[in-house]
């Protein structure tokens, strides 16, 4: 009977290590699906894989990351809403404004002196102030991206002058800041999802468009486009946010692992970014690309009722909030 007693004993142990090891089984690795929409070769698609390796070799496996860019799940305002109801777990996105319009203050035109200046904005208190309201839409920023200074395209006319825009029709994306810079230069903003841009350029349906050059390149947009302008009117930080929803299921362990691993990606980013421009601007020139270097205060003195309008719309808070900005001395 003891005997029988033991090998009871042993049989119920065996199964329950097996129904805890199944149950393991189940649960890990837990994959992190991140939505973007730039493609393959994007530096910000670059910048997650490395945050992936990271992240999975940190935790031992017990976390996949599943990359889906070139908007294989929608677009920017798509995946945003994919993470404020949980089903996407992260994303880099433009267009946080969505949530909390005072984002697109940090995109005005000619607000930061240098990238120096524009790093220590984008990752320092000023941001994450604003950015605590996102919690009441579910999602939380992590960190963010650099996508460089933009710059004007178009298939018309070469830009050498702020007048050289007047009448051109730009695609912008769906903020704010670019769409009152472009109007304060009397083009004619035309707002629209990045993952549309392509066919717009190549269709016609749109006289130019303003990107950083890697979003330029690596959108092909040079295809479609003769002239550039490096007008470099706004620095573009993308922001990498997660769900709540996903986050708060993580224990503090993993959340500390998780931030040291977006560290080591955005570091990795910004370092890749430094060298990035010059190597552009050759290969498109080899392209054929027709580039021209307009005068920065010429355009930076025409872009400026572009501040008065989003205060208007903004309120007193936008105004101290760019004043901040400017008098950052870090």
């Amino acid at each position: 009977m003891i005997i029988k007693k033991n090998h009871i004993a042993v049989l119920f142990t065996i199964v329950l290590w097996l129904a805890v090891g199944c149950s393991r089984q189940d649960n890990f690795p837990k994959v992190i699906k991140v939505g973007l929409s730039h493609g393959k070769s994007h530096s910000f698609t670059l910048a997650l894989e490395k945050f992936a390796s990271e992240l999975e070799e940190k935790t031992n496996g017990k976390y996949k990351v599943k990359i889906y860019h070139s908007s294989q799940l929608g677009g920017e305002k798509e995946m945003q809403e994919m993470l404020t109801i949980g089903s996407l777990e992260m994303t880099v996105t433009g267009l946080l404004n969505t949530y909390e319009p005072l984002f697109s203050l940090f995109e005005m035109p000619f607000l930061y002196r240098d990238r120096h200046h524009a790093y220590q904005i984008n990752n320092g208190p000023i941001v994450h102030d604003v950015a605590k309201s996102l919690n009441e839409n579910g999602i939380s920023l992590v960190g963010f991206y650099e996508n460089g200074f933009r710059n004007i395209t178009n298939s018309v006319k070469a830009i050498n002058n702020p007048e050289d825009v007047e009448g051109l029709k730009i695609r912008t994306p769906e903020n704010p800041a670019q769409i009152e810079t472009i109007r304060a230069l009397h083009g004619i903003p035309t707002p629209m999802s990045f993952s549309e841009l392509y066919t717009a350029l190549l269709q016609g349906v749109i006289d130019g468009q303003e990107n950083p050059l890697q979003n330029i390149w690596y959108g092909r947009f040079y295809e479609a486009q003769k002239y550039l302008a490096v007008t470099q009117h706004i620095y573009n930080a993308a922001y990498v946010v997660v769900s709540n929803r996903f986050w708060d299921e993580l224990d503090e362990e993993d959340q500390h692992i998780f931030k040291i691993c977006m560290n080591a990606s955005i570091q990795w980013q910004l370092k890749y970014m430094e060298n990035l421009d010059r190597e552009l601007e050759a290969k498109m020139k080899d392209k054929g690309v027709k580039f021209t270097y307009p005068d920065r205060v010429l355009f930076e003195k025409a872009s400026y009722p572009a501040y008065q309008r989003l205060y208007e719309q903004l309120g007193p808070k936008a105004k101290l909030i760019v004043e901040k900005i400017k008098a950052n001395e870090d």
